[in-house]
């Protein structure tokens, strides 16, 4: 639980006052602990009961004198700062630099923008086919361009269904691991798969090619997940994809695979018991980790069948069930929503790109169709046409400006940028649905910090 940013030590440190950090958060736990998270520092700490009076004291009144004891270790990991700190300018530095790197490139491919499956949610409409010779040569010659100027390149396969198109991710994976290694670049790869062709082999393949994170979904059971998720033509899914993941499991690699359960009113009351089944496969893996996500109304042509549920008992359900899987002993991914930029989406930075398999060039991947989103495309030259007044209104957000997010405590997480489609669609930057329920939130990552560090006493 060490901060994300440390703070540096001095020497003499001089006796000023010092005051709870804006970006401090509190959460009791029940057995009379404290759990501290700060959306700045990105420090977590569990503060034991003996000491959490005397914590708590502090963040309320301030503390005056010499740093030691607690105030130096409150003071260290950025929850307590001294009086005179500018934290609005702080949180302002932190987007303007940390947000817009330009040694670091993301690009995530529709690789084919065609799919296997047929699920009742889905928003795309399938018209476009594998991505052609002349987008992947585009590519190639886009990545060497700008290759002399990078220390990070991270690609994520997309679709449609990436691995139906296999020759695709490897043809392209080969150039990028070339590129990386002659300009000593850090490559890093990830993808989204429904999971159906995540065969050994292609496992194996993926790996190999620098994929690190896999995300697969499985909407519970056989019984609900083959009711949403099925092939065009109808048949189930389900076992195949599960016989996937465990052989996943049984291979030595690497890797992060983060099972995703996606949850409508129909299917909820029966995520529990896929938990069960999850726990008695995984728990005991670390690669594997789970979340759970609602179903919205996306923008297929499904849309007004869809049962879905409000964003107040989505986002409480998706909490819940969370934390559930933490006490049943499975990971989860809520940790990085309290990190700096942790909650910032993809498309609101200048360095990310989608790119269509005819060589449309996007910024979201969920509005595919809204002309806002086709920002340019990319030549074959390997350069980027690219529209800057539509490429603007999903990267120019000054959240210093906003006066509901100046102040909030959530502000260096999410940056004013938690979702820059309802921005352009509204007006209004959107707030993090978690933020009102940030106490469960900490509370879940602080019992699977716990577990987490029992787990590793008992190892050692």
């Amino acid at each position: 639980m060490e901060p994300f940013i440390k703070l540096p030590e001095s020497k003499e440190e001089k006796s000023d006052h010092w005051m709870s950090s804006r970006y401090t958060i509190q959460s009791k736990e029940e057995d009379g602990s404290l759990y501290l998270s700060n959306t700045y520092s990105g420090a977590f700490i569990n503060v034991p009961p003996k000491h959490v009076t005397s914590v708590k004291n502090i963040l309320k009144n301030g503390y005056d004198g010499e740093l030691e004891g607690l105030p130096k270790i409150l003071a260290h990991r950025g929850f307590i700062v001294k009086e005179t700190t500018n934290e609005l300018f702080r949180a302002r530095m932190l987007h303007e630099i940390a947000g817009r790197k330009n040694d670091t490139l993301q690009l995530i491919f529709l690789v084919t923008e065609q799919c296997n499956f047929r699920c009742t949610y889905c928003y795309e409409k399938f018209e476009k086919g594998k991505m052609t010779k002349e987008v992947r040569e585009s590519i190639k010659k886009y990545v060497r361009n700008k290759a002399r100027f990078l220390k990070y390149l991270n690609i994520h396969w997309f679709g449609g269904e990436p691995l139906i198109a296999m020759d695709v991710i490897e043809e392209l994976s080969l150039e990028f691991k070339k590129v990386c290694e002659e300009f000593d670049i850090t490559y890093t790869a990830s993808v989204t798969t429904n999971g159906y062709n995540l065969s050994p082999t292609n496992v194996k393949k993926l790996i190999e090619y620098n994929v690190s994170y896999f995300q697969v979904t499985v909407d519970g059971d056989h019984e609900h997940h083959d009711r949403t998720r099925h092939l065009a033509g109808g048949q189930s899914t389900f076992e195949k994809i599960w016989k996937n993941l465990l052989a996943m499991k049984e291979t030595n690699e690497k890797f992060l695979c983060r099972i995703r359960v996606n949850f409508l009113k129909e299917n909820l009351p029966d995520v529990p018991n896929f938990i069960d089944k999850i726990k008695e496969n995984f728990s005991e893996d670390d690669r594997f980790a789970v979340n759970f996500f609602p179903v919205g109304q996306w923008g297929g042509p499904n849309d007004e069948e869809l049962n879905v549920l409000t964003e107040r008992d989505a986002t409480k359900s998706a909490l819940s069930l969370c934390d559930l899987a933490v006490d049943k002993g499975l990971n989860n991914v809520l940790d990085d929503i309290l990190k700096p930029g942790g909650y910032v989406c993809y498309a609101a930075k200048p360095n990310s790109f989608v790119i269509g398999s005819d060589g449309m060039i996007y910024k979201c991947t969920v509005a595919l169709y809204n002309e806002k989103n086709h920002i340019g495309t990319l030549q074959p030259d390997g350069t980027m046409d690219l529209d800057m007044d539509k490429f603007a209104l999903w990267v120019m957000n000054d959240e210093g400006e906003d006066p509901g997010c100046q102040k909030c405590f959530f502000r260096p997480s999410c940056q004013g940028s938690a979702c820059p489609l309802v921005r352009i669609e509204t007006g209004e930057a959107p707030c993090p649905p978690e933020k009102k329920y940030i106490k469960q939130v900490v509370r879940v990552v602080g019992r699977e910090k716990k577990r987490q560090l029992e787990k590793s006493k008992v190892k050692s």
